[in-house]
């Protein structure tokens, strides 16, 4: 993707981190446009597990990310050690992730490639996930490249290999992933290429860890096997109830140190020195020490069967490439034809990426500010119109909404609406993408009874698409000049 380079902020005087888009994808517009949208959405995030993002700078071609420096290594060059992880400090460490993660998705927004590299050490204890928004953009570009996978194979949740919508039980599959690696000192699939790796997660389930290095305690055994389900309903519903599971297993709390550290790696040539990680537990009793088993010697018994599995579906994929398909989706596409079936399953929440408000017949200004309190989480805080002195919108104009972008495309299924006014009423669309005026949003997909205050939802009958308009044209029984408001809104699909 990029190279990091360590530099000076010349204004504030401090230290930073500048990730250099690497020269393919800085000429590529679509991708440049959605890679600054992205880390617009990501510089939102203000948490102490999150590297924060600073700036984006575009000049004589060149494309970079500007962002908090971190002195630490990543967690890949801590398992690349060869030395094993107390299994109650990988246990810690996957604790704080989760918590970094719930925060971000809560604030609508799901990382897509959570991976040992992704996760930074500080030297206090601590730890930082880097590169939110980054795979968003990849996965909405349109990079041309025959087999891009998005993501990294060993750690791709199976929705992601069969090309469907992801949310944020797909952080917790890959965040897993990653606890099976820190505890087993090797991660649960392995193959010849990046393409096999990916398709074994859909034909069978891991060996347990407790099978690979006996001593493993059993309670973080269960919790691996259930954030690693096949299924996303069989997973965690969130991040935050990995993190208690964690914790209740008896894995330490999130480290205390100083919160604003700075952080990110070593410029390209420069090597940083190794950072403990947070004081824990000690191991259970027998825990296992020294080099982890080889799949060699774990899973002899089907690697050949498997493998010849695989090289029929690679070959089905390949096929599919020959005849025409490429770019990002190609290759989910065709795995997705050589597995069978296009997902389906019961309707979950889905993450929203950004809100907007939409006023194309009025002057715009409905609150622009207040749109992420729609998806936030809080029903403390509220989008609202403008006032108006006459109910019935439509009087004055075609009405006026607010439109929410999902991360990715999705069949949607319903619209739950909290809202404090009273006996107001909303036409819903759906689209592929937010269209410039109403005409462009096609045929309503639901029109609302006049709905109370509290928490109404909207029967969405299956629509496809990524934007979701909600266009209010009743703003209620308020006396007086008045607006509508919407607490929280949330979409469920599959």
């Amino acid at each position: 993707m990029a190279q990091v380079w360590e530099g000076t902020d010349e204004v504030l005087r401090r230290q930073v981190a500048v990730k250099l888009l690497h020269a393919h994808l800085a000429a590529d517009a679509t991708f440049v446009a959605r890679f600054r949208q992205e880390a617009v959405a990501a510089a939102r995030l203000a948490h102490p597990g999150i590297v924060s993002i600073y700036d984006t700078c575009s000049e004589d071609g060149a494309e970079a990310i500007v962002m908090e420096l971190v002195a630490g290594p990543t967690l890949r060059q801590r398992l690349d050690e060869d030395v094993p992880i107390d299994p109650w400090q990988a246990a810690g460490l996957a604790a704080q992730v989760a918590e970094a993660l719930d925060a971000a998705h809560r604030a609508g927004l799901v990382h897509r490639d959570i991976k040992p590299a992704n996760v930074l050490l500080c030297g206090d204890g601590r730890a930082k996930v880097a590169d939110f928004g980054i795979a968003k953009a990849v996965a909405d570009a349109d990079l041309t490249q025959p087999g891009l996978m998005v993501g990294t194979a060993k750690y791709l949740a199976p929705e992601q290999v069969r090309g469907e919508a992801v949310d944020a039980r797909t952080d917790i599959y890959s965040l897993g992933v990653v606890l099976y690696e820190m505890l087993c000192g090797r991660p649960p699939f392995a193959a010849e290429t990046d393409a096999a790796t990916a398709l074994a997660r859909l034909q069978r389930d891991p060996l347990r860890p407790r099978q690979v290095r006996p001593g493993i305690p059993k309670a973080l055994e269960d919790i691996v096997c259930r954030a690693m389900a096949r299924e996303p309903d069989a997973r965690y519903d969130s991040a935050a109830d990995l993190r208690a599971a964690l914790l209740a297993a008896g894995a330490p709390p999130t480290p205390a140190g100083d919160l604003t550290s700075t952080t990110i790696g070593a410029a390209p040539g420069h090597t940083v020195a190794g950072a403990p990680l947070p004081t824990a537990p000690a191991a259970a009793p027998g825990a296992a020490r020294g080099t982890s088993p080889s799949f060699r010697q774990t899973e002899r018994s089907w690697l050949v069967p498997t493998a010849l599995v695989v090289l029929v579906a690679v070959a089905l994929g390949i096929a599919g490439l020959l005849l025409g398909r490429s770019g990002a989706g190609g290759l989910f596409d065709n795995v997705r034809d050589a597995v069978g079936g296009d997902g389906g399953g019961t309707a979950a929440p889905l993450a929203i990426a950004t809100a907007a408000p939409f006023d194309p017949s009025g002057d715009g200004r409905e609150n622009g500010d207040l749109a992420p309190n729609i998806f936030d989480g809080d029903p403390g805080s509220a989008w609202r119109t403008e006032g108006y002195n006459d109910r019935d919108i439509t009087r004055l104009k075609d009405g006026v909404g607010i439109i929410l972008e999902l991360g990715a495309a999705a069949t949607l299924e319903q619209l739950e609406l909290q809202s404090p006014t009273n006996d107001w009423k909303a036409v819903i669309y759906v689209a592929d993408s937010p269209a410039g005026d109403l005409a462009g949003w096609g045929e309503p997909v639901a029109t609302t009874a006049n709905l109370p205050a509290g928490t109404s939802t909207v029967d969405l009958g299956g629509a496809k698409g990524q934007a979701v308009l909600i266009w209010i044209v009743d703003r209620g029984d308020a006396r007086g000049r008045a607006p509508a408001e919407i607490q929280e809104a949330r979409v469920l699909g599959r």
